[in-house]
């Protein structure tokens, strides 16, 4: 077995994996996928710092991963941290202190390396299930402090990438004060994004690519809790959420609809896992305007991201 933990802006997560052989190629199942959301990027786009509290709810959880992860076959461990750590000008601090309490040296991607990984993870997971591509593929990876873009080809190589400060928390901070959102705030908030965005999709590195000749896939917690409502699965299930489609017109749908919830009807629906109903919005925001800028109508949900991607050994070149 092989596992990974990522320290994101939003959640922490475990994925323990068996790795299974197909004739489309070869994709990891899951045997122990975990989330716990602790915010560790709260504040840091204003005050430049992990937060203290932020820091202890993560410890937290991985002295909780470290004693999980004893009781697996587990032949590889990858530890790796995202944007607020990246951010953070107490990150030394913080990795240290994850050193003395689990014994793990952690990996600080760039927002190149991250976006590599999201890449071949979701490229290979979806290829191993059998599900269609185009030629050419983009990666939209939304996560808690920043957003990729990552093009690429079938066979998992990836012709360039671009890595933006624009993520559901960092969005949140910046735009919505309050639930549900007012229309001045979400359309704020879409006006920022899209300005924010643009420089992901200006250019795309192998030309003059038209949208019927690309797959767009989507990764990260926003997308897939928004294909999780719309399938109205009551519990979270990663084989249906893969592969699933999601339109613009529908992403809008959302995003709309969402916005005019309070927390508490938001957490209630399928698809909302708690603490992710206050970011939601802002989230389903990046996905939406960043389709709309790209020209493309639809994209293909992926539960394999960048856990899976580092699982291939992605991310470990040089920077």
């Amino acid at each position: 077995m092989q596992a990974a933990v990522d320290i994101g802006t939003n959640s922490v997560r475990l994925l323990i994996a068996q790795r299974k052989e197909t004739a489309g190629g070869s994709y990891y199942l899951p045997v122990v996928s975990r989330l716990e959301i602790t915010r560790l990027g709260h504040s840091v786009d204003s005050s430049g710092i992990l937060d203290e509290q932020a820091m202890a709810r993560t410890f937290r959880v991985l002295e909780d991963y470290r004693d999980e992860l004893t009781k697996y076959p587990v032949e590889n461990l990858v530890v790796t941290a995202t944007s607020a750590v990246r951010d953070g000008a107490n990150r030394e601090e913080f990795l240290d202190k994850v050193k003395i309490l689990t014994g793990w040296d952690v990996r600080v991607l760039s927002g190149a390396k991250e976006a590599e990984a999201s890449f071949v993870g979701a490229a290979k997971t979806l290829q191993g299930l059998g599900f269609t591509l185009a030629p050419r593929l983009a990666v939209l990876d939304i996560g808690g402090g920043s957003t990729e873009l990552t093009y690429g080809t079938l066979d998992g190589g990836v012709l360039g990438s671009r890595s933006v400060q624009v993520g559901a928390v960092r969005m949140t901070e910046l735009c919505i004060t309050g639930h549900p959102v007012s229309s001045t705030e979400l359309e704020r908030l879409r006006r920022l994004v899209s300005s924010r965005v643009a420089p992901l999709t200006a250019v795309h590195p192998d030309g003059e690519v038209r949208p019927a000749e690309m797959t767009l896939i989507g990764v990260g917690g926003t997308i897939t809790a928004l294909a999780a409502l719309e399938l109205e699965l009551a519990a979270y299930d990663w084989s249906k959420v893969t592969g699933a489609i999601l339109t613009e017109s529908r992403v809008t749908y959302w995003l709309e609809y969402l916005a005019k919830l309070d927390l508490a009807k938001r957490s209630l629906l399928p698809g909302i896992s708690l603490g992710r109903e206050d970011i939601i919005v802002a989230g389903a925001a990046i996905c939406r305007e960043t389709m709309g800028l790209l020209g493309i109508d639809q994209l293909m949900v992926s539960d394999g991201d960048l856990m899976q991607g580092l699982l291939y050994g992605t991310a470990f070149g040089a920077d």
